[in-house]
Formats: C-alpha cells, sequence, structure tokens
C-alpha cells in the first residue's frame, strides 16, 4: 500500500479535504491521507476500475486504496487483453478483406460484436476500433444495398450494438470483471453523464433492469451524506431521467 502522509484524530475540528492530487479516508474519528496513484492516459478495463475506487468517496472505505500491486497485475491483464485482441483484428480484416468472403451479415455480426469486446476491453485500441467501424459501414453499405427491405432490421441491431459499446455496461458483462456485484451502482455513478443517461433509457426500457432508479438515489443519498458533491449529485439524477443524445460517428 501507497504510504499514509497522515493519520490523524478529527476530534471537533472542522473535516479535511481531499486535492486533486491526495485522497482521504474517514473512518469513525480517524481520517487517513495518501497521494492517489498516477494513471495510465487510457486505462484498460482493469486499470480503469482501479482508477475508479482511488479514495472515492462512492465506494466503500475498505476498497478507496490501491495498491502499487493491484496496478500493476491489473496492467498486465490489460496488455495481454490488448495483444490478443489486436492480433485477432488484424487477421479479421484480412480475411473480410478478401474477395472470396462473401457472408456479409455473419461478417456484420462478428464485427459488431467485436467493437462490443472492445468497449469490455478498453484501453489505447483506437486504431482497431477505427478498423471495425470502417469495416462495419461498407459492410451496413452493401447489406443496404443488396436487400434494402431489410434496413429497418440492419438500423435496429446497430443501435442496440451501440447501447452494448457502452464502456460501463461491456466491462460489467464480462465474464471475468472487475467490478464487484455490491460495486455496481458506484462504478456506474463515475461514468459520464452521457453514459449515466444511456443506462437511465435502458432501466426504464426493460423491467427488472438494474440498476433502477431506486438504487442510484439511494446510493447518492448516502455519499451526499459522507460529503460527496449535493448539485453534482444532482447533475447525475438529472442525467440519469433525461433522454440521451444521439450519438453521431465522426
Amino acid at each position: 500500500m501507497r504510504q499514509c502522509l497522515i493519520l490523524a484524530c478529527i476530534g471537533g475540528v472542522a473535516a479535511p479535504q481531499a486535492t486533486e492530487n491526495v485522497s482521504l479516508i474517514v473512518i469513525g474519528e480517524i481520517v487517513m491521507f495518501w497521494k492517489k496513484a498516477k494513471w495510465s492516459k487510457v486505462p484498460g478495463c482493469f486499470e480503469r476500475h482501479l482508477q475508479r475506487r482511488d479514495g472515492n468517496i462512492l465506494f466503500p472505505p475498505e476498497r478507496r486504496r490501491i495498491s502499487k500491486e493491484e496496478i500493476a497485475q491489473a496492467r498486465k491483464r490489460d496488455e495481454m487483453d490488448k495483444e490478443r485482441f489486436v492480433k485477432e483484428i488484424l487477421e479479421f480484416e484480412a480475411q473480410i478483406r478478401n474477395p472470396v468472403y462473401v457472408d456479409y451479415s455473419s461478417a456484420l455480426q462478428k464485427i459488431q460484436g467485436f467493437l462490443e469486446e472492445a468497449a469490455s476491453i478498453g484501453g489505447d485500441i483506437g486504431h482497431v476500433i477505427k478498423i471495425l467501424e470502417d469495416l462495419e459501414d461498407k459492410t451496413m453499405e452493401y447489406l443496404n444495398e443488396k436487400t434494402p427491405e431489410g434496413n429497418h432490421l440492419l438500423e435496429k441491431a446497430h443501435s442496440y450494438s451501440v447501447v452494448a459499446r457502452t464502456p460501463f455496461l461491456a466491462q460489467h458483462k464480462r465474464i471475468d470483471t472487475p467490478i464487484l456485484e455490491s460495486e455496481e451502482v458506484p462504478t456506474l455513478l463515475c461514468e459520464d453523464l452521457d453514459t449515466i443517461s444511456t443506462v437511465g433509457l435502458a432501466s426504464r426500457s426493460f423491467p427488472n433492469f438494474k440498476p433502477s432508479t431506486e438504487d442510484i438515489r439511494k446510493h447518492l443519498d448516502e455519499a451526499v451524506r459522507q460529503g460527496f458533491n449535493k448539485e453534482y449529485a444532482q447533475q447525475i439524477i438529472n442525467a440519469w431521467n433525461r433522454i440521451p443524445p444521439v450519438q453521431d460517428k465522426a
């Protein structure tokens, strides 16, 4: 574990504040400060979850401290994921660009599955995502020309796939996800407001979807009591309840 900078009792004085580079945990009357970790510019799935937890009041106190060993192990797993995935995509690209490849419907399903997997992996894989998006565009264009009566079905499938590419949903869906079941809500609340809007819409569209609006409100209420920014908590609630913007591809 990184060494705590300060270990002090509040003892009636004003509660201290975390800063950009320093985190704190309050357990009873004990306050512990430590330096935040330095994270990769584009972290993969496992490192990203450690980043979410680091000094974050949305998580239980015992989950807010991250060791150097955890970070090293997470980066190793992310790098292995990245290497395997990039190799698989480059091989697939060579195959699908071969004129002999004619099963475009199956190819589209596979491409969209790869894009969803890319979201679950995270990290610096923008170059292969660009390859897949280019293949998806060309394959959909071909199918739309050949079977125009099925255009609405293609667009519907594409819309579902785009939602499934939301990193939170994709990473939570992984068999080996680092997101504990009890951390589903705090993990979502760490994401950007557009992501929260997308998941909020899904929660209203599917019966028994988790997390629910009640789950979100309950967790935020408790976080605010512990010092979470009340104004931002309201922004999260507003985002959860609004219709997310349509994402146009660049």
